[in-house]
Order: C-alpha cells, then sequence, then structure tokens
C-alpha cells in the first residue's frame, strides 16, 4: 500500500475512541497487541486534523475484526463504528444542520465530502432515485483499505438518522469489474 493513500487523524482518533468506549479492557488489549510497535508508539499522539497513512486506520480495523469472532460480528462492529463516526462528526452545530438538510442534498455532497477525510478513491451518486427515496453510490479506489464498506455503510447510517430519517437500509456488495476490495456500491433506502 502506498504511503500517499491517507486518513485525516479524525478517523483513527474516533476509532480508539470507539474501541475504548465499546470493548472491554482485556479485548482492548488483545486488539492493541495484533499493532505493530510503530502503530502503538503513534496513536496517543494521534491528533484530528492530521493525515495518517491508510495503513494505521486498516491495522486498527483489521484488529477489530479479528477479536469479533465470526464475520457477522465483524460487520456489526464495523458498522457500530461507522455510527460512531457520523456521531463525532456531527457534533452540535452540524446536528442543526442535518435536521433541515434532505437525504439527497446530503448525498449530492458525498463525492466533496470524501476527500475531506481519504487522500484517495471516490464517491459517485446517481440521484435518479431520489424521489423514490433511494440512492446508489458507488465508492471507487479503495482497494486495500479493507473493512472501508461496513464502517462507511454504518456512517451513512448514522447521518441519515442525525437527519431523522427512518427505516434507514444500507447495503453494499463489491463490484465484480473492478478488482475485489477496490470498489464498492452502496444501496441506501430511508423513510
Amino acid at each position: 500500500m502506498s504511503d500517499d493513500r491517507l486518513t485525516k487523524g479524525f478517523n483513527v482518533e474516533q476509532t480508539i475512541t470507539f474501541i475504548d468506549s465499546h470493548f472491554s479492557a482485556a479485548v482492548r488489549d488483545q486488539i492493541v497487541a495484533q499493532l505493530s510497535p510503530e502503530i502503538r508508539e503513534k496513536l496517543p499522539r494521534v491528533r484530528a486534523g492530521n493525515w495518517y497513512p491508510i495503513g494505521d486506520l486498516v491495522a486498527l480495523l483489521t484488529a477489530m475484526a479479528h477479536v469479533a469472532g465470526s464475520e457477522p460480528e465483524a460487520e456489526r462492529t464495523a458498522r457500530a463504528l461507522g455510527r460512531h463516526l457520523s456521531d463525532a462528526a456531527t457534533g452540535t452545530f452540524m446536528r442543526l444542520l442535518l435536521k433541515v438538510m434532505t437525504p439527497p442534498v446530503f448525498l449530492k455532497k458525498m463525492p466533496d465530502i470524501w476527500p475531506r477525510m481519504f487522500s484517495f478513491g471516490s464517491f459517485e451518486v446517481d440521484p435518479s432515485g431520489f424521489k423514490d427515496k433511494r440512492a446508489s453510490m458507488i465508492m471507487r479506489g479503495v482497494d486495500g483499505f479493507d473493512h472501508v464498506a461496513p464502517v462507511s455503510a454504518g456512517w451513512i447510517e448514522g447521518v441519515h438518522a442525525a437527519m431523522g430519517c427512518g427505516g434507514v437500509d444500507v447495503r453494499y456488495t463489491g463490484l465484480e469489474a473492478e478488482p475485489r476490495g477496490s470498489a464498492f456500491r452502496f444501496e441506501v433506502k430511508w423513510s
């Protein structure tokens, strides 16, 4: 994985916060034990506004998936992390804005939001289903970003919840025409 593939420290910092609040001390120790000494040394100094190699975040996500014990539990945990990230990102001021924003307006902004948090990859949004309270989105260029799909699905669910939407359903699949793990299609429905 290239060193120019970066994530904002906010994602790393909030993943650490999630691990601290979601797992017991014994499980947290198991997660930390799976990290390289370099990453373990870096974690206490992570700052939200700085950029970090995506490998740091992937190491945390992979360690969390490993301790989950099963694929369905790893999926639930990754989605819960995504919701945690959305809750942290939608603080008081942003929460007020989201109360008046509609899902179509938010989803149209996804291609602009992604590069503020990651130096690689992209989101494409198909607005044709907006009138039916659904959207299709494609995430591309995320090879090597293991666990990105369920975390992103949870984030999208969390933002929709902050907008007051009910019945949010976010599903994803890998794109067959792309190398495995490098692109995903998301189908989002809300009421």
